[in-house]
């Protein structure tokens, strides 16, 4: 499945369910969870991956949430320790998005910092598996989206195959409540 929203999309895998990772371009239609600015009590990691393989893991790689893939992290990153907002949310019919999405704002200079990330990340040869940005809370990866280009203006959509609960499910894993 592939969703499009705005100029930029990603894909991901987060628990066997294809997820997508893109701009927000609409206005927002109220949801569920934190709304923002929200102080996430861990510190949410983006780092760019150099390698990712199949578990157990070996040492010098992070797991995933379930411990089946296993990731090789660049020195590449950017820590977020607070967002303007993120929420669940069921988008309205003003997008072709079916089911539940996390939306998430960083702040001015982490959306900055991300633009810059994900744009680095886009440069590289996806066959390597050098797209790969990790999603890092407690030494856990709890995601890990292919980026296709630069995600500036640091507002981004997450979507995929959710329903609600699992929608929520990721706010709390990043937010840690």
């Amino acid at each position: 499945m592939v969703i499009v929203v705005g100029l930029l999309t990603f894909g991901l895998l987060l628990a066997g369910v294809a997820v997508f990772l893109a701009v927000r371009d609409d206005g927002g239609n109220g949801g569920e969870g934190p709304r923002g600015p929200v102080v996430l009590r861990e510190p949410l990691t983006f780092q760019l991956v150099a390698e990712q393989s199949a578990g157990p893991c070996a040492s010098g790689t992070v797991p995933d949430g379930e411990g089946t893939t296993c990731f090789r992290l660049g020195p590449e990153r950017m820590t977020v320790e607070r967002v303007e907002r993120i929420e669940a949310t069921l988008p309205g019919p003003e997008n072709s998005h079916v089911g539940w999405t996390v939306q998430l704002e960083l702040t001015p200079a982490d959306g900055a910092e991300f633009g810059r990330l994900t744009g680095e990340a886009a440069g590289r040869p996806a066959e390597t598996g050098g797209r790969l940005i990790a999603m890092i809370v407690g030494g856990t990866v709890i995601s890990a989206p292919m980026v296709q280009g630069p995600i500036t203006g640091g507002e981004v959509m997450i979507s995929g195959d959710f329903d609600r609960a699992g929608a929520e499910d990721l706010v709390r894993r990043m937010t840690g409540r």
